[in-house]
């Protein structure tokens, strides 16, 4: 068996990340980062792009789902 490889995660997930973001205050959350880190697995860079594409979310130039 072939060792197991380290991947960027799918764009499904940070797409998901994304969509906590926007539909979570954070006030229940806390800082997006370490919160998107735990919850959902990412590494630093993936969180930044989650939160990224949250904020395009937020300003309406992007749809999570898409």
């Amino acid at each position: 068996m072939a060792p197991q490889e380290d991947r960027e995660p799918d764009d499904f997930i940070i797409q998901e990340a994304a969509r906590f973001l926007v539909e979570t205050a954070r006030q229940q959350r806390g800082p997006a980062v370490p919160e998107l880190r735990r919850r959902f697995g990412l590494d630093p860079k993936a969180a930044c792009v989650a939160v990224r594409l949250a904020n395009a979310v937020r300003a309406g130039g992007a749809d999570a789902a898409a």
